[in-house]
């Protein structure tokens, strides 16, 4: 059995030795690693500071946001967390969402086109063909494997062509097949072999023993995401339009109780795991089952504090490895 990865979030709001000291413990409750979402922070600096104080576990940006990095600096910022966690990174990359980058005065173009710009200039600085005024860019001594955050299938088409794996987030189990197989057969046409691309998929969990409570903290942990284009069409993809419509119609009038409320129970059940262990570890099976090679536990509080969330999730899922 595969086993699973943890995401552990920095948005928190918990100082950084806390931070550090839950990467510890998810290493030594045995997960296949530590990945870091980046928002108001920044993934490659955290995951710096996850080598430094763990010894085993795989780290991974999920994601790295292109548009705030110029790609050589991404590049030799990557070597440096992949020299110091002694080959342990995985580079997850991603173009974010487009309201956030014009929060920032940054206009996404063609997001596709940049992701494979930035992937071929980052693996070309990687493997030593570029220079910046006569100074070559250390070489990793371990290849360093590039995964993209695909929440559409075009972006895994392009996962097969250019990517060593795919970082999936919010699909169901048929929405994750689908991405993985579109990948493989995107990989075979550029003679590529479909198992070159590891297949990864983020699954929130909101893990209590009253389904009810656990359904009440999903309705407002999964609102935020239906107010994000690319999550609102995968949402409407999978099988929910009217709940995706009704999200993001509340979201323009910045009405978060209406926003909670348009999410479903049978929504829930199909993006998330949620409820008693049983239910969730049942859940889990599935996604393994349709392709998922490392799921990957995304926390999320259930009336408690965010530290006793993930210890408890950590403690939960531990029996899953």
């Amino acid at each position: 059995m595969a086993r699973c990865g943890f995401s552990l979030s920095p948005m928190s709001g918990i100082p950084h030795a806390e931070f550090l000291q839950l990467a510890r413990e998810v290493e030594d409750a045995g997960f296949g690693g530590v990945f870091i979402p980046e928002a108001n922070n920044d993934a490659l600096m955290c995951s710096y500071a996850v080598a430094g104080v763990t010894k085993r576990v795989a780290i991974g940006t999920w994601i790295v946001n292109i548009y705030l990095r110029e790609p050589t600096l991404c590049a030799a910022a990557a070597e440096m967390v992949q020299d110091a966690s002694n080959g342990r990174l995985i580079l997850g990359l991603g173009v974010s969402h487009r309201p956030a980058l014009e929060a920032r005065g940054i206009d996404m173009g063609n997001a596709r086109d940049r992701l494979r710009r930035d992937t071929t200039i980052i693996r070309a600085t990687l493997s030593g063909e570029t220079a910046m005024f006569g100074m070559k860019f250390r070489q990793p001594k371990r290849p360093i494997p590039i995964y993209y955050a695909a929440l559409a299938l075009e972006t895994a088409r392009l996962g097969g062509e250019l990517a060593d794996g795919l970082m999936l987030y919010l699909c169901t189990p048929e929405r994750m097949r689908k991405a993985i197989d579109v990948a493989h057969e995107a990989a075979k046409a550029h003679g590529r072999m479909p198992t070159e691309i590891a297949a990864t998929v983020g699954l929130p969990v909101f893990l209590h023993s009253d389904l009810k409570v656990a359904y009440a903290a999903a309705q407002r942990g999964l609102a935020f995401y239906g107010a994000l284009p690319f999550y609102n069409r995968l949402i409407a993809r999978s099988g929910f339009e009217a709940a995706a419509n009704a999200i993001m119609e509340a979201a323009k009038r910045h009405d978060a109780t209406a926003m909670a409320a348009a999410i479903t129970e049978p929504m829930i059940d199909s993006l998330a795991l949620v409820g008693p262990e049983s239910r969730c570890f049942e859940r889990l099976e599935q996604y393994r089952k349709h392709g998922a090679e490392l799921p990957i536990i995304v926390p999320n509080a259930v009336n408690e504090d965010y530290s006793t969330s993930v210890r408890r999730i950590v403690k939960s899922f531990a029996k899953m490895n």
